[in-house]
């Protein structure tokens, strides 16, 4: 009976809820596990080197003792000598941001795109109010330069796809180049992350306003300086970056387009959206029936992920080949793991089985979609990019094995093999929240060495001079290789 139900919990687990969420929202949306108040004067105190160097400690024994597989992108004898490069790199005492810089170089070396950047609550409040904001907001980085897309500062000189360079006399190459390693996973992942947390890292390392801009405008080098923007302006600019924006969408929708192709823009997979998902996704299979649609395009490029059975549901409607989402899981019990259950107030189906031991679970039994009347049997393009992730990354991985459509676009910035089921942890001297993951699930072809993102099958991506022109190549791409043929 007990392998019965290790069979049914981890076969649950598959296709469980796996949220995209930055670090930084986790910790602050969910109880962090050995949390505690600083003492008094801790805000305004250094850190001393010791007490990093017994949190890196402590947080690597944590790591070690919760993780699947920890050292699957680094030696623990290469994370020992980065830790001890770090340390050797710094003087007796530490600032709140040198000690989240170290721990978060650490994070980053695990090479996972669910761990990123470590910060505690003084790096956050310092941040929050009293930062002079960098006032631009940001495209894309590509090749060393800040892709712009809005100005916001009072003097605003460069038009939207100007290209930033260097600040404060500091190449933004070279910005990157110490700032991706924050951050875990493939390398489109983590320049996202980048672009997303540029200003809070900018003041965290002590770039600070006026900031000396050096820029291409129209291929012009154009260089000047500006002041950045102060907590108390943050809600006017605010509205100014939210009427610049466009306006978000909505979870999922279907029009039609020119030739009577049909475009499904599926956007969150999100599990409390699993009747209303139901609800649509058969109205719109209804009508690319009766308009006997000559082919079908589904957008999941900004899809971050969710509960994996709205991708189960989707395949139903498009595909009857045989498949499965994952190859199995595999997780490993802790004692930190057990205690992260309690704190959150659930039942630990794991409180009987072994600490530090390793089960696995392999799915070796694909799964053919029911009889489904609203099937579709023409060509199907599946749209995938960066921001293909999660649980829509499974989706991805499942059409690509199995060969249930035909995927368009760029390659996803997370593997098929994934490390998941993430939670956070605070480090007893820094404070800092740290996170650990405690499963990895398996490729659906069973192929666990394959730590590349899943591969389009016609790959074409959008430039930022397109996304300027309001061109969307990946699209364009997808009608013409449903017309091919007819």
């Amino acid at each position: 009976m007990k392998f019965l139900s290790i069979r049914y919990i981890l076969f649950r687990l598959i296709h469980a809820v796996l949220c995209l969420v930055l670090v930084i929202q986790v910790n602050g949306q969910r109880k962090v596990l050995y949390a505690s108040n600083p003492p008094e004067g801790f805000a305004a105190s250094r850190i001393a080197k010791q007490a990093l160097k017994d949190d890196m400690r402590y947080w690597q024994q944590v790591l070690e003792e919760s993780h699947v597989n920890p050292y699957h992108a680094i030696s623990r004898e290469q994370m020992k000598a980065l830790q001890d490069s770090l340390l050797n790199a710094l003087p007796d005492s530490v600032t709140h941001f040198q000690a989240c810089f170290a721990i978060s170089t650490l994070a980053g070396a695990l090479d996972e795109g669910h761990l990123g950047f470590e910060t505690n609550r003084v790096s956050d409040s310092l941040y929050t109010y009293h930062a002079v904001r960098f006032p631009f907001l940001l495209f894309d980085i590509e090749n060393g330069a800040l892709v712009v897309q809005r100005d916001l500062s009072a003097v605003n000189k460069l038009p939207a796809y100007s290209r930033i360079t260097e600040i404060n006399g500091i190449p933004v190459q070279q910005l990157y180049e110490r700032y991706r390693k924050f951050y875990g996973g493939l390398e489109p992942w983590r320049r996202l992350q980048v672009k997303n947390n540029f200003r809070k890292l900018l003041f965290m390392d002590g770039i600070t306003s006026p900031f000396r801009i050096k820029a291409l405008v129209n291929n012009q080098p154009v260089e000047y300086s500006t002041e950045g923007f102060s907590y108390q302006q943050t809600d006017s600019i605010s509205k100014l970056i939210a009427a610049e924006m466009q306006k978000p969408a909505g979870p999922f929708s279907m029009r039609f387009l020119p030739g009577n192709i049909a475009f499904i823009e599926f956007n969150d997979m999100n599990g409390k959206l699993r009747e209303s998902f139901e609800v649509f996704i058969k109205e719109a299979f209804t009508q690319i029936r009766d308009k006997q649609a000559a082919g079908v395009i589904i957008d999941i490029r900004k899809n971050g992920g969710g509960d994996s059975g709205l991708g189960d549901l989707l395949i139903s409607y498009i595909s009857d080949k045989p498949y499965r989402g994952s190859a199995g899981v595999k997780m490993r019990i802790s004692s930190h793991s057990k205690a992260n259950a309690v704190l959150r107030g659930t039942a630990d189906p794991f409180a009987d089985w072994e600490n530090g031991k390793l089960y696995e679970y392999d799915v070796r039994k694909l799964s053919k979609p029911g009889k489904n009347k609203l099937r579709y049997k023409g060509k199907v393009a599946v749209l995938i990019g960066t921001g293909t992730f999660s649980s829509a990354n499974m989706l991805t991985n499942a059409i690509k094995d199995y060969k249930l459509a035909t995927l368009i676009g760029e390659p996803t910035a997370e593997p098929g093999n994934d490390f998941g089921e993430i939670f956070p942890f605070m480090l007893p001297n820094t404070y800092i929240n740290a996170t650990t993951a405690i499963k990895m699930f398996m490729r659906a072809n069973g192929d666990t060495g394959d730590f590349s993102g899943i591969k389009p099958d016609i790959e074409v991506r959008n430039t930022p001079e397109d996304i300027q022109n309001k061109k969307d190549r990946v699209l364009d791409r997808a009608l013409q290789w449903i017309q091919e043929g007819r």
